[in-house]
């Protein structure tokens, strides 16, 4: 049987565009500034092993599920590493390297591969933090779980509580899955999914650590002050670097996390936590209109998509991982719409975002030490930094927007 050349010849294309992309990304990340990116590999090092020495109080910011992998990670890479005479950074690095292009192969379809290709892209444009954290699992979990929305929803329900249950925002996510109806057909297939696995991997966890341990990741999310990068940080951020040099500074937390000191920061937290309770109603509200709309899985996609933005920018611990929390929906949806009015918003919507992973990766690593300069940061970094920030909140009213105009219509635009 002879293979038809225009078949081929896409993903040949865009195999060949990843792993361009992922050469030009690491040779970026052996750039003296750059290579700091890994330094967090240094950090699940330490407290692994201090783990793997019964010492079990360590990365209590983490579910327990996730230090579980953390650790899995770490002993196959140890023990592969010992034969290779090296650690196992290379091992954890090569998984998310895999784990990406795994995402980007399964988002491909012969007859459209925008969805595939926007992957590699954003992927990309985020740079070579993509290889040492591991917010690439929850967000190709996430990506998985819109990608078998329709044909496999109890999977999807499923991928929802895996994602939840090592990093605890996906969730949130199971509220926009019960439409049409939760009560029959394949909202109750996903909840059931959801709730199946939820369970399974919320008692062995209570099993194996107890109920204090399982609390903990609350407790110390809740106890954290205010990220630099985090959109309610940004106007004490421009302040600081533009008008009032030296009255705040930026600090290495006990949390291993760069925070805001000074002026406002209160006000700005509380800020944080409104917009959180915003995003849980915003949850709830999406979730009643698309039942009562039975709305099927565009405007479902399209409401997954909005909640996660809404996530990121009530965060105030975001960070630049988190980025990648946001491609996984905008990819199935550019994969599966064919509405030519809607697609128009998603090209829009994908590009967009891509812009947001480019200059996410330019304020960390390439800006950061201009951003967190003392006493005051550097104005071009913190510019940067700020329309980050702003495209992150106007990307999440265009998303909002977009899912209740898409709700509003028969949804015949998925395929």
């Amino acid at each position: 049987m002879r293979l038809n050349r225009m078949e081929i010849l896409p993903p040949l294309t865009l195999a060949l565009l990843f792993l361009v992309t992922r050469a030009i990304t690491y040779l970026m990340w052996l750039r003296p500034e750059a290579n700091f990116v890994a330094n967090d590999m240094s950090y699940y090092n330490y407290h692994l092993w201090h783990l793997n020495q019964g010492q079990a109080e360590v990365m209590v910011e983490y579910p327990v599920p996730a230090v579980w992998i953390l650790n899995a990670c770490y002993h196959v890479g140890n023990y592969l590493g010992a034969l290779l005479s090296t650690d196992w950074q290379p091992f954890f690095s090569a998984l998310l390297l895999l784990l990406d292009a795994a995402v980007a192969a399964s988002l491909y379809r012969r007859q459209n591969f925008t969805g595939a290709l926007f992957w590699i892209m954003f992927t990309a444009a985020n740079g070579a933090i993509v290889w040492f954290r591991f917010d690439l699992l929850p967000a190709a979990l996430v990506a998985w779980a819109c990608l078998w929305l329709v044909a496999r929803p109890a999977l999807s329900g499923a991928f929802v509580a895996a994602g939840a249950a090592i990093k605890l925002w996906p969730a949130i996510l199971i509220a926009p899955l019960l439409a049409p109806d939760p009560r029959r057909g394949v909202g109750r297939r996903r909840l059931t999914g959801f709730l199946t696995a939820g369970g399974v991997l919320g008692l062995a966890a209570l099993a194996v650590a107890g109920l204090e341990r399982n609390l903990k990741p609350l407790a110390w999310q809740s106890e954290r002050g205010l990220q630099i990068e985090s959109v309610p940080a940004t106007p004490l951020m421009l302040a600081r670097t533009y008008f009032a040099p030296g009255e705040w500074h930026i600090w290495l937390s006990e949390y291993n996390a760069l925070e805001i000191a000074g002026p406002g920061v209160g006000v700005m937290l509380t800020v944080s936590t409104a917009l959180t309770l915003l995003s849980l109603l915003a949850a709830v509200g999406l979730s009643v209109l698309l039942i009562k709309r039975r709305s099927g899985p565009t405007v479902v996609l399209l409401a997954v998509c909005t909640l996660v933005l809404f996530t990121v920018i009530a965060n105030k611990t975001l960070s630049p991982q988190y980025v990648l929390w946001l491609g996984g929906p905008v990819a199935v949806l550019l994969a599966h719409v064919r509405c030519p009015w809607l697609r128009r918003h998603l090209v829009v919507l994908g590009a967009a975002l891509v812009v947001v992973g480019a200059l996410t990766q330019y304020t960390y690593p390439w800006g950061a030490f201009g951003i967190m300069a003392l006493p005051q940061g550097s104005g071009a970094d913190i510019a940067v930094l700020a329309a980050r920030n702003l495209l992150l909140i106007v990307l999440t009213a265009y998303s909002g927007w977009l899912t209740v105009k898409t709700a509003a219509t028969a949804d015949k635009s998925f395929g």
